[in-house]
């Protein structure tokens, strides 16, 4: 029993090197604890052949009590879902929040809904926009200021999809009117396009993307044109909740 809890703590550590996401190593675990549970499983049949029926009962408990919440981790960690027998939620509903950190959870929730509660915003390029963007990322490319993939051994775009624009302005022209403006530096910007900007409230840029450009399939190489997408913060018209954590959704009940 050692060997194998030895085992399963060496893979626990190694997993832990590895960057995975939570989900995924949730996951793992849990697939992991169903080899101590047979184990055990194991031991409960050789002490009921022995005829040690205490040891037998108390064996029998723990391995309920294993099965009882690996089904719980396969129902949330697979399903993302919560049941209705799951013992848990007491802990959750009757002990404060802080022992759970749900108060820093509902921080974190709260950044990363505000970090992607964003909208692409419409622009009417300029006819030459294309032109000087590609110029733009010829020296920018150049200078290593935007990286670039070696395209000699794979297919695939030369620099990633969707990779942020470095040097870009939006200049507010009237009340709902703005001006884009890119450049190889913040000294060097030019116009490229304008922006109607309906929505009450100041347009709020969090980032000018960039697509296309020379790309590799089944050993030829090619080229489309560049292309931008600009995102902003969504006007808020209403405060939203957070999305709620399992043990916030167990709060809850």
């Amino acid at each position: 029993m050692s060997f194998l809890l030895d085992i399963i703590n060496g893979i626990n550590k190694f997993l832990g090197y590895l960057d995975i996401s939570p989900k995924y190593l949730n996951r793992s675990y849990t697939i992991l604890s169903i080899f101590p549970t047979l184990y055990i499983l194991r031991i409960i049949y050789g002490l009921l052949q022995n005829e040690n029926y205490l040891q037998f009962i108390l064996y029998s408990i723990v391995f309920v009590i294993l099965i009882y919440f690996i089904a719980l981790n396969i129902f949330y960690y697979f399903f993302d879902k919560n049941l209705k027998i799951d013992v848990t939620q007491l802990f959750v509903k009757y002990l404060p929040d802080e022992v759970f950190n749900i108060q820093q959870e509902s921080k974190t929730s709260a950044k990363t809904m505000n970090a992607v509660d964003t909208e692409e915003i419409t622009i009417d390029f300029y006819d030459d926009y294309e032109l000087i963007l590609a110029m733009n990322m010829q020296e920018l490319i150049e200078k290593n200021v935007i990286s670039t993939n070696e395209l000699s051994q794979q297919d695939g775009y030369l620099i990633e999809w969707n990779t942020i624009y470095p040097y870009y302005f939006v200049k507010r022209i009237h009340q709902n009117r703005y001006e884009l403006q890119i450049g190889t530096s913040y000294q060097s910007l030019v116009p490229i396009g304008r922006i109607e900007h309906k929505a009450e409230g100041k347009l709020e840029p969090v980032g000018l993307y960039v697509t296309g450009g020379d790309f590799v399939k089944d050993g030829f190489r090619y080229h489309e044109p560049y292309h931008l997408k600009l995102l902003a913060k969504k006007p808020q018209v209403a405060t939203e909740q957070p999305a709620m954590s399992r043990a916030q959704r167990r709060k809850k009940v």
